[in-house]
This record gives structure tokens, C-alpha cells and sequence, in this order.
């Protein structure tokens, strides 16, 4: 993936939320999500619950389409985190660390 602006239109944003689809049946979605130090996923869309595991440190940092961001966040090998979506979710992680980033993101279809 590569770096966007966070004011991209509406047609700019994915409904890919990885780097490489894994797996997919009509229950989860499976995807392997990888950045380099300072890559961006690009503005992305989620219209179901999803969780994803840390694989190895990092530190990583949610931006939104209004151009505002979390703070960024320290995470180790084995985070889990749940994300519940009312509707549709738009956003884009950036690798705000100096390592390599990834994780392994799970969204629940049904």
C-alpha cells in the first residue's frame, strides 16, 4: 500500500483493509496487513466487526478522513484488538514506528 492523502474522495477509499486477502468464506474475511516505517494503508472502509492480532512490536497510529488522528499507539507481539462497526467505519493505519508493521486482521461477516 502506499501513502494518500487523508482528504481523498469518496471513490479513493478501499474496501481492501490489507496487504493480501488470506483467506474468505461468507462468515470472515482474512487479511495479512504489512507497512514499512512510515507507509500508510490509505484510507479504508469496514462495514462489519473486525479484530486483528499484532504480529511482533510496533508502534501504529489511526487516521481519519477529516484529516484528524489518534495518538499513536506502542503494540507487542500478541495484541488483540476488537473493533465494533455501527454502519461503516472509514479510516487508515500508518506504521509510526521504525520497525516493519504487521498484523493480521479478522472481519466477521456474519
Amino acid at each position: 500500500m502506499s501513502e494518500q492523502s487523508l482528504s481523498a474522495s469518496p471513490s479513493a477509499i478501499s474496501d481492501q483493509v490489507g496487504t493480501k486477502l488470506l483467506f474468505e468464506n461468507d462468515r470472515v474475511r482474512v487479511w495479512d496487513l504489512q507497512l514499512p516505517p512510515g507507509e500508510t494503508t490509505g484510507l479504508h472502509r469496514h462495514r462489519s466487526d473486525f479484530l486483528y492480532v499484532v504480529i511482533g512490536d510496533g508502534e501504529f497510529q489511526t487516521g481519519f478522513a477529516d484529516g484528524s488522528r489518534d495518538p499513536a499507539r506502542k503494540m507487542v507481539d500478541g495484541d488483540v484488538r476488537f473493533r465494533e462497526v455501527q454502519g461503516e467505519t472509514v479510516h487508515e493505519g500508518i506504521n509510526v514506528g521504525s520497525t516493519p508493521w504487521r498484523n493480521i486482521v479478522v472481519e466477521l461477516l456474519k
